[in-house]
């Protein structure tokens, strides 16, 4: 990644929000105008590991599929008050070696080509994903988001 989290300066990830973002929530992975983009891997994934949803506990927001099985990683800008949701991934240890990125999305505004990112982002939430990944024993690749057997190597 390099010199490309240069421009992210100011964003913190994090795997919950407050419940008071749910609308945000919402908006980034449900209404996200870039989903028509993606929609036949994001059919394949949902058929893969089921509907993601909100899930609530305790004043905190994340994302989430039926089984449980489904990790969540937002990134929050804490430039803006009040913060704001930047982007999300949702990923899941598919098999011993793999993390599997099952969901990607990154606000408009954050986007390539949106007034408040550049692009990138998408990169920078994988490169979160592959951080998490070195510290989890025996997992050496991850399988990248809408792309049938293509693979980023821990």
């Amino acid at each position: 990644m390099g010199d490309r989290t240069q421009n992210w300066k100011g964003l913190e990830f994090v795997s919950a929000v407050p419940s008071q973002m749910r609308e945000a929530v919402e908006f980034l992975f449900f209404f996200n105008p870039g989903q028509a983009l993606r929609l036949g891997g994001i059919r394949a994934s949902i058929g893969h590991s089921g509907p993601p949803e909100i899930l609530q506990r305790d004043g905190k927001l994340w994302i989430g599929v039926p089984s449980g099985a489904m990790q969540c990683l937002f990134a929050c800008d804490t430039r803006c008050e009040p913060r704001r949701l930047a982007g999300v991934v949702l990923y899941v240890r598919v098999l011993p070696e793999t993390l599997s990125i099952s969901h990607l999305a990154v606000h408009p505004e954050y986007a390539f080509g949106g007034d408040l990112g550049g692009g990138g982002l998408g990169l920078l939430l994988i490169e979160k994903v592959r951080e998490i990944a070195r510290r989890i024993n025996g997992v050496k690749k991850i399988q990248l988001p809408y792309k049938q057997g293509c693979f980023l190597p821990v």
